[in-house]
């Protein structure tokens, strides 16, 4: 059932990304935030309820459900909902179409939208890294979750993800961050490791262990942002291709052909995380 719904979700996300350009998610906690009594919006422990409080009610809703197919249907539907709002690959071939036309405002704009999000320290920040970012934001966040919790994982992980994006107080955003840190932190080493076997696992490897070897940050977000610092460092790493015979490294000719290999990245470690879900649905039957 759940290797299923990831099929149908992601395929789904696919063939919609075109069409999700606001994301259901952000749309809904758009709506739904200034709707909450003034007092509790001020509260700092918001994001919390907030986000607990509609896992817990996906949690409920998927329980009144008694036949296979609404299971299938139910999972499927709350999972293309915390997906996106749009498939990385339909954002990175916008900015790949819009670098070969030469157009420079679509570029700047889709570069700002591509580094949106968790950031890590000034040392991990570029481009790629972002990418990989997003893509674990966007995708293997969410399905980790899912494949562990079902469509209440799902529910929760997205929420946490992007409710900071709406609230107004210092200290709920500080909460809501802090929230999203420990629910992204097991999550953020896996989508690395998947990135690893994608591609260069030794260098993933290699890179995971320089970042851990750095002193922590001082400040108390400093190690959410050495989450992201992993994510970033390791999953670009695993883009160092295979030494050629006699020669030195191999490394893409331009940044397109970069990016282009960084959706087909994805897509493999996309494989490779249905095949584990394979595994952990068959051991769930199993038992």
């Amino acid at each position: 059932m759940t290797l299923l719904a990831l099929l149908l979700a992601l395929g789904l996300e696919r063939l919609l990304s075109t069409h999700r350009d606001g994301g259901s998610v952000s749309a809904l906690l758009e709506q739904l935030w200034p709707r909450l009594p003034g007092f509790l919006r001020q509260q700092s422990f918001a994001p919390w309820l907030l986000a607990i409080g509609l896992a817990a009610l996906t949690g409920w809703l998927y329980a009144q459900v008694h036949t296979l197919l609404a299971e299938l249907l139910f999972s499927t539907a709350a999972l293309l909902v915390c997906l996106g709002p749009r498939d990385l690959a339909e954002d990175v071939q916008r900015l790949r179409a819009a670098r070969a036309a030469g157009d420079a405002a679509t570029v700047a704009r889709l570069t700002r939208l591509l580094h949106h999000g968790p950031t890590p320290d000034a040392d991990h920040r570029s481009l790629l890294g972002a990418l990989f970012i997003q893509s674990h934001e966007r995708r293997f966040g969410t399905c980790l979750w899912f494949i562990v919790a079902g469509p209440a994982g799902a529910v929760l992980y997205r929420v946490a993800s992007r409710i900071g994006t709406v609230i107004e107080s210092p200290a709920a955003q500080r909460q809501a961050a802090l929230l999203h840190g420990l629910l992204a932190w097991v999550p953020a080493r896996l989508t690395a490791l998947l990135f690893g076997l994608a591609g260069s696992m030794d260098d993933a490897l290699a890179a995971l262990k320089r970042v851990h070897a750095e002193p922590p940050s001082p400040d108390q977000a400093g190690w959410q942002r050495r989450t992201w610092n992993l994510l970033a460092e390791a999953a670009n790493a695993s883009l160092d291709w295979e030494d050629a015979p006699g020669s030195g490294p191999m490394i893409a000719s331009s940044l397109d052909a970069t990016l282009a290999e960084v959706l087909r990245m994805e897509t493999r470690a996309t494989l490779i995380l249905l095949a584990l879900a394979a595994v952990f649905s068959a051991g769930v039957w199993v038992a």
